[in-house]
Parts: C-alpha cells; sequence; structure tokens
C-alpha cells in the first residue's frame, strides 16, 4: 500500500500497479501533485473534500484511500468502492475483523450493513459487482446512496486495460450521462505497441494475465480518445515520466534515495509504458492539469 496520505485531495494518487516492482517509485505521494495551485484550486472547486462531492473507486481491491481520508478529516460526502464479489468478500471479513475499522464507520445517524460482499455505512459503501454489466451497477450505485448531480470523482487504476472495449465503451457513456459534473482518473499502461510495451505484454500474457482493452493503450491519444468517443467532454493524459520529472527535485531525491535506484534507463523505460488519463464532464475541471512543472 502506499504511505499514509495527509492531503485532502490525495485521491489525485494513483498507486502503480503492484505486478509491477520495477515501478520505483510505488511510494509516489500526491502531496507533491497537489502542491501547485492549478491542481489544488480546481478540486477544491470540484469540493470533493470537506463532505460535498462523492469519490467512486472503481475495482478498489484492497485499497485503503477511504480510511485514509477518513483519519485526515477529509472524508467526501459519499466514498463507493466497487470490486468483484469474491473480492469485496475477502475485503468485508477483514473490516469485520477489526475493531478499529468498524469503530471509524460507526455514526450516530447511520447503521453498519454486511452481507456476504457488501458493506454499507453512513458515508461509505462496498459492494460486489461487475462492471461490465451497467443494468446490475446501476442498482448497486442505488443502494450506496449515490447522488448522480453531486460532484463525482472516478478512480481506476489498471482496471479498464482488463475489460474489452465494447464494455468500457457502454460503461464510460454510462457514467458520462449519469454523472454531469465528474472527473475520471485513470491509471493504465500505455504506448504498448513498441518493442519495451510488447515485451511488458507478453510478460503479462505469460502469467494469465489477457488484456482484453490493451488497444486503448497504445498512446496518450488512444487513451483520450477512449473517453471523448464515449460523450466525455474533454481529456487529457501524461506518461508517467512527465509526472515524475513534474515533481519538485527534493521528492524525486528522496523516492531515489528510498529505492536506491542506479538504473536510470530502466525507470524512465517502464514510466514511458505507464500514464494517467482525466477526463470532465463539467466546467470545473476542465483546465486541470497534473504535470505541469
Amino acid at each position: 500500500m502506499s504511505p499514509k496520505q495527509t492531503y485532502p485531495v490525495s485521491v489525485l494518487f494513483i498507486r502503480i500497479a503492484r505486478e509491477y516492482r520495477g515501478l520505483f517509485f510505488l511510494g509516489l505521494k500526491a502531496s507533491s501533485l497537489v502542491k501547485r495551485g492549478d491542481l489544488n484550486s480546481n478540486l477544491t472547486n470540484l469540493s470533493l473534500s470537506g463532505g460535498k462531492g462523492q469519490i467512486i473507486n472503481l475495482g478498489a481491491g484492497f485499497d485503503t484511500l477511504y480510511w485514509r481520508l477518513r483519519k485526515a478529516g477529509n472524508s467526501p460526502a459519499n466514498f463507493v468502492e466497487l470490486d468483484f464479489p469474491s473480492i469485496t468478500a475477502k475485503k468485508c471479513y477483514h473490516i469485520k475483523k477489526h475493531k478499529q475499522l468498524i469503530d471509524m464507520l460507526n455514526t450516530e445517524d447511520g447503521e453498519i450493513r454486511f452481507s456476504t460482499t457488501d458493506l454499507h455505512a453512513a458515508n461509505y459503501h462496498l459492494v460486489g459487482t461487475d462492471l461490465r454489466h451497467i443494468a446490475e451497477l446501476n442498482n448497486k450505485l442505488t443502494q450506496a446512496e449515490v447522488n448522480y448531480n453531486l460532484p463525482t470523482m472516478f478512480l481506476a487504476e489498471c482496471v479498464l486495460v482488463y475489460i474489452d472495449a465494447s464494455a468500457t465503451s457502454s460503461l464510460l457513456k454510462w457514467l458520462a450521462m449519469k454523472f454531469p459534473n465528474s472527473l475520471f482518473v485513470n491509471y493504465e499502461q500505455v504506448n504498448m505497441k513498441d518493442k519495451f510495451g510488447q515485451v511488458m505484454l507478453s510478460n503479462l500474457r505469460s502469467r494469465g494475465c489477457l488484456l482484453a482493452g490493451v488497444e486503448d493503450c497504445e498512446s496518450l491519444e488512444t487513451q483520450q480518445r477512449r473517453f471523448t468517443m464515449n460523450n466525455w467532454e474533454g481529456s487529457n493524459a501524461w506518461t508517467m515520466v512527465e509526472i515524475y520529472d513534474s515533481l519538485p527535485e527534493m521528492d524525486r531525491s528522496q523516492i531515489e534515495h528510498i529505492e536506491m535506484l542506479d538504473e536510470r534507463e530502466l525507470l524512465t523505460q517502464l514510466l514511458q509504458h505507464y500514464c494517467i488519463a482525466i477526463a470532465w464532464n463539467g466546467q470545473t475541471l476542465k483546465n486541470l492539469s497534473i504535470a505541469q512543472g
């Protein structure tokens, strides 16, 4: 897991995929991205922190972002985590086992409801669903008390790449239609058509990871087009090299010291093959940039 965050917009940090230990800055801090005024001001306008907006984590796995935000006093109005029922069942089990987590969920104005795969509390909902099944997803979001009119941030970490293009298109169109004021932050592979990308792809396939949506990972342009062709108003994307290079020198030095990097060329190659793409609906985040120096 990434280090504990203490910033209200730490939601912009998409952790580097765990299966790639070679991506040395797994501990990259979102605080390094939010120190720049343009990012801070845009997210303040969106009001995701301070209890006025929603965060929906697609394919959340065992991510701990909600708990870090809660501990820092930056909970949104609603935080929803979605994943396959087999995953959410395990997460529900672990949450129930830890009194500290249950105590954090307890509030005066709501009870905690558990099923085998789902958990519902005042402003936290963990639900099992398949993102490819829109009707089921709609029902699950209703159970999670999602307000479609609130500013909403979607997070996805290497999720869409595992879904075929047709199902992803249906999902993105539906989200664009249902959430008129929203931001989608997507961390994923990119430049997968070049030699290095093909080696990565071959290694993944040899381990049984079939990337059904890899065609949208060909370039930054295809990453952006995936959204704009599915009714999102605009999109932008940056390689992790661009984002890494935009970090303050002190933060880069800290990361490199912790990881004792001595293969700088390999690091650069790896970071050239991951990106963060964002897409938006509404004007609030239209000019957002996360890779400025």
